[in-house]
């Protein structure tokens, strides 16, 4: 997918929402759900109407067309978005975990996962879609990133 192609109504999108959006706010619609693997799948209308407009969008490229996404930053989660979908979600937190946890408490909460160079992957069984759970580890063994994604892809 060309970037450029979807970044004109992207920006249309947002410059509406901005200029449509309810300035009494409250903390309810910004805070994300205990499970946030539903998120994967929300259109962009959706998601602009559920979290407003967000603090930047940048876009990220791929390999290969395909894999280009936009990427939505709000203050809590980075929203992916391919088309007109958000497929994955890079969280500062989810199911127990924290940027910054070390490994070993990783696995107290979560168990084993498949383990990788790098990071580790864990299943998100019984969603919609087939989901992971993807942890990426710095130099000490901690979380420095956690991203919630489509498997499917």
């Amino acid at each position: 997918m060309n970037v450029k192609k979807i970044c004109a109504p992207l920006l249309f999108l947002l410059c509406a929402s901005v200029f449509g959006q309810n300035p009494r706010e409250t903390p309810e619609q910004t805070a994300l759900p205990a499970d946030p693997s539903v998120l994967v799948g929300m259109t962009l209308p959706n998601l602009i109407e559920s979290y407003g407009a967000p603090n930047a969008v940048y876009p990220v490229r791929g390999l290969s067309s395909w894999q280009d996404d936009v990427v939505f930053v709000y203050d809590h989660a980075e929203f992916f978005v391919y088309g007109n979908r958000v497929w994955q979600l890079k969280l500062v937190s989810a199911y127990g975990v924290s940027e910054g946890d070390p490994k070993a408490q990783v696995s107290l909460v979560l168990g084993e996962g498949q383990n990788f160079d790098g990071y580790s992957v864990f299943s998100l069984p019984n969603r919609v879609w087939p989901l992971s759970l993807r942890i990426n580890w710095d130099s000490s063994d901690r979380v420095a990133a956690l991203y919630v994604y489509r498997s499917d892809f």
